[in-house]
């Protein structure tokens, strides 16, 4: 997939400018070397706990992932899950001396890009569910959701990147550091946007599709398709929980993000960033929940449970019609006995 390589190599383009930073810190004072920009020390059981969960989580989705061969949660999903487990290594790390710079870095550049990716898969997962239940009730054709919201996705990591970086390089400066505390921002309310519009454009899914509006008239059915009962396009149970799965995981992220923009608009010397309570409630234990949600309700599983069944045309003959007689070269007439 295209967009594994691009969050890679954004998330590489990013440790680079860390790494540029701390080779730069020889030309700082030692007044600014000895200053905790966290504004408090990290508690360390919280940070493990936080990594266990991280670790447990990731590797459950890479495992899952794989056996039901949904490679597209590997660069999304499981990459923000690993990146996750960066950013929190990093903090257990300044649980030890907060004043070392290189860690606070770390989880300030990693873990507000981290959801990120986790983003990108809830885009992908409601088109392939809007797909299976009747692309006719959506406003965007299903290969729309990636296309445009996946752009926006990597739009918001590419501005999010570059204002993480000018941070990062620029500590010692308040005025850039606030430049990229606004970049920063503007990425986040670039995502913000992005989401808002796409839990519109689901809400509007399910209420059309509840009253049986269709947005457009349906796409002609090819005979295979006609053939076939229309079991995928029911609401079965493994498809309300995918449903269910993408709608909690996005309202997890959501308030997630809303939480880091008021955070920035503040500063980084904000009482808001200063304030480890509600970072560890509404960064570290939401984007928690919305992993472990998409763990239970697993895309990849549940696309694979409620996937079009292979049945013979015999038994899938909606007409009452043998295949072997509408597929026939002769066509045969019926007429009673003694006209023949």
């Amino acid at each position: 997939m295209s967009s594994s390589s691009g969050y890679l190599s954004l998330y590489s383009l990013h440790s680079l400018l860390v790494l540029t930073w701390y080779r730069d810190q020889d030309s700082t004072s030692p007044a600014d070397l000895h200053l905790n920009l966290y504004g408090y020390t990290p508690t360390k059981s919280v940070c493990i706990i936080f990594v266990l969960l991280f670790c447990v989580s990731t590797l459950l989705h890479i495992w899952q992932s794989i056996r039901s061969r949904a490679w597209w949660l590997l660069p999304t999903v499981a990459l923000a899950g690993a990146a996750e487990i960066v950013g929190w290594v990093a903090r257990t790390i300044s649980s030890n001396d907060p004043t070392v710079r290189m860690p606070y870095i770390i989880q300030v550049s990693i873990l507000v890009l981290a959801p990120t990716p986790f983003v990108a898969a809830l885009f992908i997962g409601f088109g392939r569910v809007s797909d299976r239940l009747g692309a006719e009730y959506s406003r965007l054709r299903p290969s729309l959701y990636s296309k445009i919201f996946l752009t926006c996705d990597i739009t918001s990591l590419l501005i999010q990147g570059g204002g993480g970086g000018i941070a990062a390089t620029s500590t010692t400066d308040p005025s850039k550091v606030r430049l990229g505390s606004n970049i920063i921002l503007g990425g986040l309310f670039i995502q913000i946007i992005a989401m808002s519009i796409f839990v519109a454009c689901m809400c509007e899914y399910a209420y059309r599709r509840a009253v049986d509006r269709p947005f457009r008239k349906p796409a002609m059915m090819s005979y295979r398709e006609a053939g076939t009962p229309a079991v995928h396009r029911t609401l079965t149970r493994p498809m309300k929980m995918l449903i269910a799965g993408i709608c909690l995981a996005t309202g997890f992220i959501y308030i997630r993000s809303v939480y880091r923009i008021i955070e920035f608009i503040n500063g980084f010397d904000g009482p808001i960033a200063h304030n480890q309570t509600l970072f560890e409630l509404f960064d570290g234990m939401l984007v928690t929940l919305a992993m472990y949600t998409l763990n239970f309700m697993h895309p990849g599983q549940l696309l694979k449970a409620t996937a079009e069944p292979e049945v013979p045309y015999a038994l899938a003959d909606r007409s009452q019609v043998s295949f072997s007689r509408r597929t026939s070269p002769t066509v045969e007439v019926y007429m009673p006995t003694g006209q023949k």
